[in-house]
């Protein structure tokens, strides 16, 4: 009965921001990098946070996750903005560092990455602050990277809820996680709809930006809350980790601004090679991240510091064969 509730506040949501976004002609336009062919609402952000505003309004369920979400505002907020009139790269940091700091302060911030045979502790001392706003930081920068073709951004937020519904114990967190589940599946729908039809709706900056700070901050806060080793948490995160750190590092070897947009993600290659099968991509990404988180987790069960070895031989792995890929997409 709950979940039909929620089903029917999102419903009324999503129908006034689509309606709004028609009238104020609130549009995605065709360009070089994008894919689509038609203007196309990208207010799907707005969309998912203000059904987790809601559902927050509506009952306790955990304090640092719903205090997360009520500080994603002006995150969303700057989102918004940036897809009306394109801020700089530095007033979004600023518009992201301004609710990361409070945050932090506010205790949601961690002093050491965890617990390692032959390690022990790593302990971030007084590099504690410029650490969790360079992790911050990039990370959402990594997660408005991947919103880059239809259900991507999504697919990857359903799979980090659907991983942590799984780590944890407290059913109230749960309960809270399932709810936002089915908020992102409902967007991811609308995501995938025919590029002609009216009610398909693209996350945007708003999206991208408020998911990316959302999974920040709840891996954060999981790690003290529910006591989950980080080598554990970071398993969902290896997509965009990886892929923004290769297109940067690329991008620096090539001598090109590591802000400029362009298209050698991967996602994008992946698209370009099955363009006339748009659901293919999607499907394939779903398939190997489900295997790399399962592999991950199940490596962190027998060692911290072998998983941990493995997550960073694993970008390795990675940037070898991208740079592969690359080199056969330039020619």
């Amino acid at each position: 009965m709950l979940t039909i509730k929620f089903v029917i506040i999102y419903i009324l949501i999503s129908s006034c921001i689509i309606y709004l976004s028609i009238y104020l002609r609130y549009f995605d336009k065709p360009n070089k990098r994008g894919i689509h062919r038609t203007p196309t609402i990208n207010t799907g952000g707005l969309i998912i946070y203000f059904f987790f505003l809601s559902v927050i309004s509506q009952d306790e369920f955990n304090h640092n996750v719903e205090l997360i979400v009520s500080i994603g505002f002006f995150v969303c907020i700057a989102g918004f903005i940036d897809d009306r009139v394109s801020l700089t790269p530095s007033s979004k940091i600023i518009l992201i560092i301004i609710p990361s700091i409070y945050l932090i302060l506010n205790g949601i911030s961690i002093d050491n990455l965890g617990q390692y045979e032959y390690l022990g502790s790593l302990e971030l001392g007084k590099f504690k602050i410029p650490f969790l706003l360079l992790a911050i930081g990039l990370l959402i920068n990594a997660t408005n990277y991947i919103d880059g073709i239809d259900g991507l951004l999504l697919i990857f937020f359903i799979s980090c809820l659907i991983y942590y519904i799984f780590l944890i114990d407290d059913i109230q967190t749960i309960n809270l996680l399932k709810l936002f589940v089915i908020a992102s599946f409902l967007n991811l729908i609308l995501n995938l709809l025919p590029s002609k039809n009216k009610f398909k709706v693209f996350s945007g900056d708003s999206g991208s930006l408020f998911i990316g700070f959302f999974i920040s901050f709840i891996t954060i806060d999981f790690y003290n809350s529910f006591n989950i080793h980080p080598v554990i948490l970071i398993w969902p995160l290896w997509y965009p980790v990886y892929d923004f750190l290769f297109v940067s590092i690329n991008r620096l070897i090539h001598k090109k601004s590591i802000f400029k947009p362009d298209n050698t993600h991967l996602h994008h290659v992946i698209n370009n090679k099955f363009y006339d099968n748009k659901m293919l991509p999607i499907i394939l990404f779903l398939l190997i991240n489900s295997s790399i988180i399962l592999l991950g987790y199940k490596i962190s069960e027998i060692s911290k510091l072998l998983s941990l070895v493995i997550f960073i031989v694993g970008f390795t792995i990675f940037f070898i064969i991208r740079l592969f890929l690359f080199k056969r997409f330039k020619n």
